[in-house]
């Protein structure tokens, strides 16, 4: 299942209640939270971005499609409620080890980089034949990593499996540097919320 990472906030929350009472109206205090909610939420998404290839072993452009596009906070629109949360729902489960620059190796298996770090998978295979002339197997799922049924009693009827990492995107987003992204973007928050406000009460001066 996705998992959502959502950055809102809660209209009960006494800050939010200055805020209106120091800008007039609840519709100034609803803009100004969103404007903040929307960048914090966007340095969220960068930061996770530029943090989570070498955290998990990836391509950045296989993150940017996991993370897929957020769904901002907005005003009322049409037929649309206004929002005052920036959701970011990332997609997956865990990864197969093909994306990790998997690759066959003469000792009988194949190596993977899942973490950005080399694990060996003995008796796994990504292609058929007898080395050097190894092919790439015609069949459903062709270019994964697999391993046979090392239980089975009868290695000539073995069956085989696809191998896949520990490593799974929602998971990793709430762990190591990802995580820290986030807590320093809450963390930056309520500053955030109290300059916008100033700004705000600035330019009605002025």
């Amino acid at each position: 299942m996705p998992s959502p990472f959502v950055l809102k906030f809660d209209e009960n929350l006494e800050k939010f209640t200055e805020a209106l009472e120091r800008l007039g109206s609840r519709k100034e205090a609803e803009r100004a939270y969103r404007s903040v909610i929307n960048k914090t939420g966007t340095r969220v998404r960068k930061g996770v971005l530029a943090t989570l290839p070498k955290q998990v072993g990836l391509k950045k452009k296989t993150i940017t499609k996991a993370l897929g596009k957020p769904k901002k906070a907005h005003g009322k629109y049409k037929s649309k409620a206004a929002s005052l949360e920036y959701v970011l729902t990332t997609k997956g489960g865990y990864i197969g080890l093909k994306h990790f620059k998997a690759r066959e190796y003469a000792w009988g298996g194949v190596g993977a980089t899942p973490r950005g770090k080399l694990t060996k998978y003995p008796k796994a295979f990504i292609k058929g034949g007898r080395f050097p002339n190894r092919k790439t197997l015609n069949m459903p799922g062709s270019g994964a990593v697999f391993r046979p049924n090392l239980n089975a009693t009868n290695r000539w009827r073995r069956d085989f499996h696809s191998l896949k990492s520990d490593v799974r995107i929602p998971d990793e987003m709430v762990t190591g540097p990802s995580k820290s992204v986030y807590d320093r973007e809450v963390k930056s928050f309520q500053p955030a919320i109290e300059a916008e406000i100033l700004k705000r009460l600035a330019k009605a001066k002025a």
